[in-house]
């Protein structure tokens, strides 16, 4: 992820598609997650996942926000603990949670 490149791709969208785009690297993240081999991709999608909330939080509206700092810390919880084999089923559970509540609440889904 080069992410100035992403930044300004990104931030040019509206924030439906904003928290849309987030809700996609959340997906990702739960597909991923639960097998061993993708430990390094998963880990990239929890530091884009929280730069994305940072990046988004600005202009969503205000009951969003709260929900997005809570998904922020956690996924910063999520980077910083050994990915194991109960814990990556329990990632992979809470990206999918995180995902279908983003795309619902962007009104994409």
């Amino acid at each position: 992820m080069e992410k100035k490149s992403l930044y300004e791709r990104f931030i040019k969208c509206d924030w439906p598609r904003q928290v849309g785009n987030l809700a996609s690297t959340l997906a990702r993240l739960s597909s991923l997650s639960a097998k061993p081999d993708y430990d390094d991709i998963s880990r990239n999608l929890l530091r884009e996942a929280a730069l994305l909330i940072e990046w988004c939080a600005p202009n969503v509206p205000e009951n969003l926000q709260t929900d997005l700092a809570v998904m922020q810390r956690e996924l910063c919880y999520w980077y910083n603990i050994p990915l194991q084999a109960e814990i990556r089923k329990l990632l992979s559970l809470r990206g999918r949670v995180m995902s279908d509540y983003l795309l619902h609440a962007s009104g994409l889904g």
